[in-house]
């Protein structure tokens, strides 16, 4: 592709940003973008979601990208809310299609526009530079690994990997597929606290995807030991 070219479609994907970001702003997001507001209003959300489902849709999800493309640490919050809202099902489409949307437009902006500036950013943190070396071979494969084992926080792993030479379209892919066991899980325990009771908190729905969740965060410390003790050890992703 020619330089001109090349300089075209940067402005013409800089220009599709500027407008996602412009149509967040015109929707009234970014006020809605704390755990407290949200709790605030759930008796609206909840209204809305039986009133206009798809304007529900479209808030929650524009929520839950802006919350990611900003890299705002409460997506776990975000993720038991829309569980909690719309069912675990719609709950976990909803998650996995909006963050890997706001990973993906935090990709193109990091690689394409603020790359220097992002790897300045990142040179304080040690295990940025431990997360890149993985994408040296295999990236395809190392970053669906890291989406479904959470070894680094979630704001690193959608960062370092511009940084990188990674596809564009294999970290599309690998970002859609790795995160959507973790989505449901929180989803899915989202939905399980609407049949929450005072009397009878413990009810085996109730039991059952707290017991996912347990299991989901205790995969990291699991997949550690497996790789210092295990066949092989010393050999795998490093974290």
């Amino acid at each position: 592709m020619q330089r001109g070219s090349k300089i075209w479609l940067r402005l013409a994907v800089l220009a599709v940003l500027i407008a996602v970001v412009g149509f967040t702003v015109h929707l009234g997001l970014l006020p809605w973008l704390e755990p407290q507001r949200l709790e605030n209003e759930m008796g609206y959300l909840q209204a809305l979601v039986r009133r206009q489902v798809w304007d529900a849709i479209l808030i929650l999800g524009g929520l839950y990208l802006t919350a990611t493309l900003f890299s705002l640490p409460f997506g776990i919050f975000l993720s038991i809310l829309l569980g909690f809202l719309l069912g675990r099902w719609l709950g976990t489409g909803l998650i996995v299609c909006s963050a890997t949307a706001g990973a993906l437009i935090l990709f193109i902006l990091v690689r394409w526009f603020l790359g220097r500036w992002i790897r300045s950013r990142l040179e304080r943190y040690p295990e940025a530079a431990t997360l890149a070396q993985g994408f040296e071979h295999h990236a395809f494969n190392y970053l669906l690994l890291l989406r479904l084992i959470p070894l680094f926080p979630f704001w690193l792993v959608n960062l370092v990997p511009a940084l990188t030479s990674i596809r564009t379209r294999d970290y599309a892919m690998a970002t859609f597929l790795g995160i959507i066991p973790g989505s449901f899980v929180f989803a899915n325990f989202g939905a399980s606290l609407r049949h929450f009771r005072l009397g009878n908190p413990w009810s085996p729905e109730t039991v059952a995807a707290l017991a996912l969740v347990i299991a989901l965060s205790l995969v990291p410390v699991l997949y550690r030991v497996w790789k210092k003790w295990g066949p092989g050890a010393g050999s795998r992703v490093p974290g």
